[in-house]
């Protein structure tokens, strides 16, 4: 607010046009549901990586390939098989995108212990410049004057949630979050994701297969980030064009650091996201508020929530009366105990 005061603007009439705009109007709920469903995605498959110790910052890049191969592989099949066909071949099309982006930083990081911080951001950028050639050059639909491929018809595509003008994506998004809450709070295999993103070594030590989790871990999340990308190709676009790109990344990076990375704490936060995005938009176009105000504002909440914390552990290591003592939640050392509470693993 003193940001925008500072410019010269109404704060109290921008805040009030954002409520209005996106959470008092039918149109703004459903675009801000539209919005929520890829972020839910995204969301989801970063779940997996960040809780397994990974940091998969090649989401962008992984969403972008898997979109493209679903734009390129799903007007070839319409009118050829039945529909549902359709949407399961485009979906496990995101999916191998997503996936065949995300195994080399995986087997680089395993192979030869290379920062998957760096090449999985660093394929962001190859990703970009690959899909915008493709879609300028061989894939390109030649009836078009702008950089696109072919669409996939309307009749083709995802179909609306009964009852709402939001297509069934959103539903997919909330599923892949449920399941990732499943995953690490019901099985065996997301207990070993778990006890390898606290503690390395005593994953190591205690005959965790590592390298193989790890490289599960990545997959999976790139595979995820793909079919956020056939979500929005099949649901929204319907065509990929020449240099897009959402990147929701950054987005779902922050709000699940603001979920604390639990996978049902992302369902709020994933609408709040999209709200604030789809009211970014409403700002700028009604009341002349810089577009990047939104962008401040998340990276603000992020700054806070990391106060927040670093206060946290301060009070708890003080050993103040009525504190209880602290108990490392970052790591499992290799002597205590690695059985979890369940709220910490979901």
């Amino acid at each position: 607010g003193l940001f925008l005061e500072a410019r010269g603007k109404d704060a109290l009439g921008a805040y009030r046009l954002l409520i209005e705009r996106g959470l008092g109007s039918p149109f703004g709920v459903t675009e801000t549901l539209i919005k929520t469903a890829p972020l839910l995605l995204v969301s989801a498959g970063l779940l997996v990586a960040l809780k397994t110790g990974v940091w998969n910052i090649g989401v962008d890049g992984q969403f972008l390939v898997g979109a493209v191969l679903v734009a390129v592989v799903a007007p070839g099949l319409v009118g050829r098989v039945p529909l549902v066909a359709v949407w399961l071949v485009a979906a496990l099309a995101g999916v191998v995108g997503g996936c065949l982006w995300a195994v080399v930083p995986a087997l680089l990081k395993v192979r030869y212990g290379l920062n998957e911080i760096v090449t999985t951001l660093m394929l962001n950028y190859v990703a970009l410049s690959l899909t915008a050639w493709l879609v300028k050059g061989p894939f390109r639909d030649p009836s078009k004057v702008t950089p696109q491929t072919r669409a996939v018809p309307r009749e083709a595509r995802l179909p609306d949630v009964p009852g709402l003008d939001v297509h069934v994506g959103l539903l997919v998004g909330v599923a892949a979050v449920v399941l990732v809450a499943l995953l690490f709070r019901s099985t065996t295999l997301g207990f070993k994701l778990w006890v390898l993103g606290q503690n390395r070594r005593a994953a190591v030590h205690a005959g965790l297969p590592v390298g193989r989790l790890t490289v599960l871990a990545l997959l999976v999340s790139g595979g995820v980030a793909g079919l956020a990308g056939a979500n929005d190709v099949l649901g929204v676009k319907g065509v990929f064009q020449g240099e897009w790109d959402p990147a929701y990344g950054l987005t779902a990076f922050a709000l699940v650091y603001l979920a604390r990375l639990r996978p049902l704490w992302v369902l709020p936060f994933a609408y709040f996201f999209s709200f604030l995005d789809f009211g970014g938009d409403i700002m700028a176009r009604s009341a002349e508020i810089p577009t990047y105000f939104v962008a401040m504002l998340e990276g603000l909440m992020l700054v806070f929530f990391a106060v927040a914390v670093y206060l946290e552990r301060a009070v708890e290591l003080s050993g103040w009366p009525g504190v209880l003592p602290v108990r490392r939640r970052g790591r499992v050392a290799a002597m205590e105990p690695i059985a979890p509470r369940p709220e910490e693993r979901a």
